[in-house]
């Protein structure tokens, strides 16, 4: 059983039929559906559970009433991106607080730093002060973090370590350091979010392949931060609308559950297992939910 622990079904993307990427004989393929198809083929595969993580402040509505439609499918986390808290105004923190009270989220997320793009200062501050908050919010709450770091990796160290009495642990989302800042977020009781970058050909695949063969399974998590974050597609024979409208989805997890036994020559049974239990214990998911799930997936490595 595999659960995405980070995706994004809420996104305008995945309005009315989308082209989806999925797994073929060949590596993968595209297939023209809608959520509902999606969902269905995602629990034919293994798919189990998806955590809907929250992105901006105005999309929290839309977020909230798709996993209400989905509750037996779906959880959510209850956040603002570091990349949105710049547009978003401070006072509606109270609101970010109120629906974590009230709409029973499995983490407080996605937040943290992102310096990928150049900001002024000013943008960093905002960033930081509502990193800050949200850790503080977690704590009240009893909840996990989810983390989106990007290019940010020490600033953000340093906040986690200064207020390390307050972490609950979570996931450091589409994990994007080295392997020194891999080993200290493991150490503050983070696991490390891997998806469609592991199946990259290029230098970050090869150099994220050799962080995960060297940190225990039972310390990540699969995701696909759906629709982004694709694998290697450039094989597929698409039209550049097709491509540029392509949507992620969690009919990759079986590929990155196969590239990470690999990487550690073990089963992927193992692998999935291991990384199932350690998102189930971190999100404090119910067994129940999993009960009339049937596995159909077959992950063999031949």
């Amino acid at each position: 059983m595999i659960i995405d622990s980070h995706a994004h079904y809420a996104h305008n993307r995945f309005n009315n039929e989308f082209p989806s990427i999925c797994e073929s004989d060949e590596g993968y393929d595209i297939i023209n559906t809608d959520l509902e198809s999606l969902f269905l083929q995602m629990k034919e595969n293994g798919i189990v559970g998806t955590i809907e993580a929250s992105i901006g402040f105005d999309d929290l509505g839309k977020q909230l009433k798709l996993t209400e439609e989905h509750r037996d499918y779906m959880w959510h986390s209850i956040g603002v991106h570091p990349t949105r808290c710049i547009r978003t105004k401070w006072r509606n923190r109270r609101e970010v607080s109120r629906l974590a009270k009230e709409s029973s989220p499995v983490a407080i997320g996605e937040t943290g730093l992102d310096y990928h793009y150049p900001r002024c200062e000013q943008h960093r501050f905002l960033q930081k002060l509502w990193f800050v908050y949200h850790i503080k919010l977690a704590y009240r709450l009893n909840l996990p973090l989810i983390l989106h770091i990007r290019d940010a990796d020490h600033d953000a160290l340093k906040i986690l370590t200064k207020y390390k009495k307050m972490l609950h642990g979570g996931v450091v989302h589409c994990f994007s350091g080295d392997m020194s800042s891999a080993k200290e977020y493991i150490a503050l009781g983070f696991s490390l979010g891997i998806g469609g970058k592991l199946l990259l050909n290029d230098e970050k695949g090869k150099e994220l392949c050799e962080i995960v063969s060297n940190i225990p399974i039972g310390s990540l998590m699969v995701e696909t931060d759906a629709p982004f974050v694709l694998p290697d597609i450039k094989d597929i024979s698409c039209s550049r609308n097709q491509r540029r409208r392509l949507c992620n989805s969690s009919l990759i997890l079986p590929s990155v559950i196969r590239k990470i036994a690999e990487l550690h020559g073990v089963s992927c049974a193992t692998v999935e297992e291991l990384i199932f239990k350690n998102t189930v214990e971190t999100f404090s998911l119910l067994p129940m939910h999993f009960q009339n799930v049937q596995k159909t997936t077959n992950l063999s490595l031949s």
